[in-house]
């Protein structure tokens, strides 16, 4: 697979969070490439070797390009704006000819040579949903063409070389005239998975093209609403947006990583241990919340930067699961004044129990439907917004603690997050035992 980036308008430089447009979608295709190297390390680790080599020719042939064309304008020189380390990871071709877009491209698949070719433009950002759904695709040559006015942008697929007579210099019109006249099909929504398992909502295909200052803000803030999750607790879908929206802006222009957030997040986590367990809740609390803003934080900005990592993922997630029963044994331990015999840390123990029990309850869901519990039904989605979890936990033993009412506040947190696991125990039997109900969720998919 071949792909081809006209780079030959000034927008391309115009940036989304600090990074360029033909830079983002450049960062696109070595994550690509990377996914394919996990794929390939974790076909390895499960032992079938005999099947690898075959299943990561098909894999790389498909969703990693032989070869990026990237078409600037004619005489110009080779970007110096561009990340040397992001060059050396892909097999890039420079090209500043002479012709309009349609001629350009036609002399592209010319030298494909029948391998197939990926054309778009480098002032538009494209969901990479999409570029997947290209890359995979096996019904002929097929064209997105997104319906935004003057933000409308295309991305297409060829199979063989353009039918001549056209003079387009835009790879819309290109797109357009080869849609109404059948030489390619349009890629429907419907064609691909709306659904997102890693935010729990369906989220439609995008393709916009960016031309002025104007567009490029009001897409900033598309990809940062796109990004969160379709079923989260109230602190991270209504009060937390406008702090990690600022967050965001200023780490992506200082260039800071998502795991270098996510490190930050920890040091908070865990440094707020000893002082719950001291009773001494003020600085507990601040170093609870930053981590807690800051887990918000990590996770957008590796999806609106491109840098997201294995490593990445597993310290974030990792760290969500694992830190919540110390937070819970430490309010215990500080509301007892450190004795292990009063009621209030027999109740941490059993906060724990429920806790890992509730997590199981999700784990096992997962496996059987491949998404999440909290998407199971309205019901759930709506639930997830004050279901027993860190935030919501976190936020009514803040508001209790002033009162002198932290050992009430606590004991209510212990009894919400039993009959969570309960509640979700039940979701899980009610999925098992429902035949059509299963078939019926797993069809909506």
């Amino acid at each position: 697979m071949r792909i081809w980036i006209d780079a030959t308008r000034p927008e391309s430089r115009l940036e989304i969070f600090s990074m360029s447009l033909l830079e983002r979608q450049l960062r696109q295709f070595a994550l690509a490439d990377k996914k394919v190297v996990a794929l390939e390390s974790g076909v390895q680790q499960a032992g079938l070797v005999a099947a690898r080599k075959q299943f990561v020719r098909l894999a790389r042939s498909h969703a990693c390009a032989s070869e990026i064309r990237i078409e600037l304008p004619e005489g110009a020189p080779t970007p110096d704006w561009i990340p040397g380390s992001l060059l050396e990871e892909l097999p890039i071709q420079w090209k500043s000819e002479r012709g309009s877009a349609r001629e350009r491209l036609e002399r592209a698949l010319r030298d494909a040579d029948g391998e197939p070719l990926i054309a778009i433009s480098a002032d538009t950002v494209i969901d990479e949903r999409i570029i997947d759904e290209m890359a995979w695709w096996e019904d002929g040559s097929v064209a997105f063409l997104s319906d935004e006015g003057e933000r409308s942008a295309a991305a297409i697929r060829f199979e063989q070389p353009l039918p001549s007579g056209g003079d387009e210099d835009d790879l819309v019109e290109i797109a357009r005239n080869a849609i109404s006249g059948g030489f390619v099909k349009r890629l429907a929504p419907d064609d691909v998975d709306a659904y997102v398992k890693k935010l729990r909502r369906h989220l439609p295909l995008f393709a916009i093209r960016v031309s002025d200052e104007a567009t490029r803000t009001g897409t900033e803030r598309y990809l940062f609403d796109s990004n969160y999750k379709g079923s989260t607790d109230f602190m991270t879908k209504w009060v937390y947006p406008p702090i990690v929206w600022r967050m965001l802006q200023t780490l992506t222009k200082k260039h800071v990583t998502p795991n270098t957030v996510t490190c930050v997040g920890i040091v908070c986590c865990f440094g707020s241990i000893p002082f719950f367990g001291s009773g001494m809740w003020l600085p507990g609390l601040i170093l609870a919340y930053v981590m807690s803003i800051l887990d918000s934080v990590d996770g957008k900005l590796a999806r609106v930067t491109f840098k997201s990592s294995a490593q990445g993922d597993v310290l974030d997630h990792g760290m969500d699961i694992v830190h919540p029963p110390f937070w819970y044994w430490a309010w215990g331990w500080g509301l007892s004044g450190g004795d292990p015999h009063s009621g209030v840390v027999q109740a941490s123990m059993w906060m724990v129990v429920f806790y890992i029990f509730d997590r199981i309850m999700e784990v096992l869901f997962t496996a059987s439907t491949g998404k999440s519990i909290h998407g199971y039904a309205k019901l759930d989605i709506w639930l997830r917004t004050f279901i027993s979890r860190r935030n919501v936990n976190l936020v009514l033993f803040t508001v209790a603690l002033p009162f002198g009412l932290g050992v009430e506040a606590f004991y209510l947190i212990v009894a919400w997050q039993g009959i969570s696991a309960v509640y979700h125990f039940a979701r899980v039997v009610q999925f098992w035992n429902d035949a059509d109900n299963q078939l019926m969720y797993k069809g909506a998919s």
